[in-house]
């Protein structure tokens, strides 16, 4: 497998499905214009969580 596949798989993930949301979340909570690792981290914290409640509804907790 290509390494450049690989990692512009990984670019475009982290760039058109992490960040938006995690810009999202914090755009909510009165951020401008939040950086770009503020937004992955965010980002990455919101799918954590989204995660978590579909893991919860499957089990029905």
């Amino acid at each position: 497998m290509d390494d450049d596949f690989v990692d512009d798989t990984i670019i475009f993930l982290v760039k058109r499905v992490i960040m938006p949301p995690g810009r999202w979340v914090l755009e909510q909570f009165g951020e401008r214009r939040p950086s770009e690792m503020a937004s992955l981290f965010t980002g990455l914290g919101f799918w954590a969580f989204v995660v978590f409640l579909v893991f919860a509804l499957v089990l029905g907790w």
